[in-house]
């Protein structure tokens, strides 16, 4: 049944005035009686006719654009360009929009659960990526469509092999090639894939028994002739990096085939660079730093981000920025040489941000963890970015170069750098680099 955003208006409505609610168990519901490494996401909301379960994280608006982002995303597409390399991105919709209109009316979502303002909020997010010269399509629109239901799992926080088709498809839309509808009659879901579903296993924790597995329809790209692992080895297809999260690289392997949906849809070779738990920042800054910008003939990245890490935090796109413009020949314009650790330590440095794009920070050792930096100016004013880097990518392609950029800035004299490393247990000698 073809869902409108009128559907999900009323939805909300009916939430508002009490609807009914079928818990797996009523503990769910109480956030401080949850184990400790599910607060933070909880309460969570189920429906056991329905199937559904939705955590409170999932119900926050986190795409409210900044004028600075706007500035950073259209620096960060600026640098992909000159490399000739096309950026677009993937960006998966809040999953509560594709609940079912029972589920909704059954969860007993809080009273300001706003899911159109939910839907309205990334819709605004997408339009401005757009506008920003980013090509990512609004896949929220699918759920007002016939396509809803299948598009996310009832009991796991991604998408499915079809959801993940679905996304593909539109993709492919707006990059101007074949309309969706074309994409998907092509594809044929033969296959069928299992998922225990990591909200089942919230379930388990906390009322004793795991809900039972979801069965969904998958497709069979190499039975269709195009699976990307058969192209690797022919020159003529389009190279295309695929970067980004779980949802590409579930159980540290692309269970919802999102490499092979790119690859059939778009007759492309598709490298999978994603990296499950690597956040907004982790798949991205290791492929940057690999130098596969350069030197590997890409033609397209692929950036495919959750609805949990919205390309709206400034730190993450300053760190993203940072590291290319460290990648790239820049010119070094002043060092200094200090050591850090868990506590502030301050620099007094007089260099102009006008004269400077960005900074690095190199230390010995420490390729994960958290880097925070307080950029101090004349005036007092400050700046903080919190740099993060995680043990989820691989040692091999971890860096010890941590790099932001300084762009949207206050344009004034730095006169004081404060840095920590939250989780550091010695000092650390680290080098400091400032260069345009």
């Amino acid at each position: 049944m073809k869902r409108t955003l009128s559907h999900i208006i009323m939805a909300t409505i009916v939430l508002s005035t009490g609807a009914s609610a079928a818990p797996y168990c009523a503990d769910l519901m109480v956030q401080d009686q949850l184990p400790k490494k599910y607060q933070k996401r909880g309460p969570f909301f189920s429906d056991d006719a329905t199937g559904w379960i939705i955590g409170n994280d999932q119900l926050k608006d986190k795409y409210a654009v900044t004028d600075e982002a706007k500035l950073l995303w259209r620096s960060i597409k600026s640098e992909f360009d000159k490399y000739g390399v096309d950026l677009v991105v993937m960006a998966a919709p809040p999953r509560p929009l594709f609940a079912t209109d029972d589920a909704i009316q059954a969860m007993g979502l809080p009273s300001d659960a706003d899911l159109s303002r939910l839907q309205q909020g990334f819709s605004a997010y997408i339009k401005a990526l757009n506008a920003a010269g980013i090509v990512a399509p609004d896949f929220s629109v699918i759920a007002q469509s016939a396509d809803a239901q299948g598009y996310y799992f009832s009991r796991d926080t991604h998408w499915t092999p079809t959801g993940a088709a679905l996304s593909v498809a539109h993709l492919n839309a707006a990059m101007g090639k074949a309309s969706a509808q074309d994409s998907m009659a092509r594809i044929k879901t033969t296959a069928r894939y299992e998922e225990k579903g990591s909200l089942a296993g919230v379930v388990k924790d906390v009322c004793g028994s795991r809900p039972e597995i979801e069965t969904v329809s998958a497709p069979v790209y190499a039975q269709q002739g195009t699976a990307s692992s058969l192209l690797n080895d022919v020159p003529d297809k389009e190279k295309i990096a695929l970067v980004g999260t779980s949802f590409s690289d579930r159980y540290q392997r692309d269970a919802y085939q999102v490499a092979d949906a790119l690859a059939f849809v778009m007759d492309a070779s598709v490298d999978n660079l994603a990296v499950t738990g690597g956040g907004l920042v982790g798949s991205m800054e290791a492929f940057i730093r690999s130098g596969a910008l350069a030197n590997t003939g890409y033609q397209t990245v692929v950036w495919e981000t959750p609805y949990s890490a919205p390309l709206t935090q400034i730190s993450g796109l300053r760190q993203i920025l940072g590291a290319l413009l460290a990648s790239r020949k820049t010119t070094q314009i002043s060092t200094l040489e200090t050591r850090i650790g868990k506590d502030w330590v301050s620099v007094d440095h007089n260099i102009s941000l006008t004269d400077i794009r960005g900074l690095e920070i190199e230390a010995d050792q420490a390729d994960t963890g958290q880097l925070i930096v307080e950029l101090i100016d004349t005036n007092g004013g400050k700046s903080r970015t919190k740099l993060v880097k995680t043990d989820r990518v691989v040692a091999d392609k971890r860096s010890p170069k941590w790099a932001l950029a300084v762009s949207a800035l206050q344009k004034s004299q730095i006169v004081r750098i404060k840095l920590r490393m939250p989780k550091a247990s010695t000092q650390e000698p680290v080098t400091i680099r400032f260069f345009n």
